[in-house]
């Protein structure tokens, strides 16, 4: 017989966005609910902080990547440009393969009961994340899909 696990669950939504540079670094931001335009734009001044150079961001064409706002906040930072990829294709973004891994290898049968908990759930997730290198790998796989 299968056994199971009874938790209480109120169903918050919890949302992670994140991003990975070409040099392995990894930047996400936890909150609860659901991610809007706003945040967004807090993820991109967060890494206009700390990214030095130019910052080329690829996106999926969801709603709040392509809001008014946004676009407007994108429009006002030189160093930074978005790439919008094609619809249905998360394949071809490296962020995307890098939670792939995390809910798979990280994440499986892991239920957070707080924001708190996930985010120290992927404290554990990055460490492993890059010491199997995984950050290299994966770049390296989609530039040879843009080539």
């Amino acid at each position: 017989m299968t056994p199971l696990v009874s938790l209480p669950a109120n169903w918050e939504t919890l949302s992670t966005i994140g991003a990975i540079t070409s040099d392995g670094r990894f930047f996400q931001h936890t909150k609860s609910g659901a991610i809007r335009s706003g945040d967004v734009i807090r993820f991109f001044q967060h890494l206009l902080r700390h990214v030095q150079g130019e910052i080329v961001v690829v996106l999926e064409n969801a709603g709040i990547h392509r809001a008014k706002a946004t676009q407007a906040f994108v429009e006002t930072h030189e160093r930074l440009s978005l790439v919008f990829l094609p619809p249905y294709a998360p394949e071809l973004n490296p962020i995307e393969l890098v939670w792939a891994y995390v809910k798979r290898s990280v994440l499986g049968n892991f239920c957070a009961r707080s924001v708190s908990e996930l985010k120290a759930k992927l404290v554990t997730a990055w460490q492993r994340v890059r010491y199997i290198d995984l950050p290299h790998q994966l770049i390296n796989a989609n530039l040879c899909r843009y080539q």
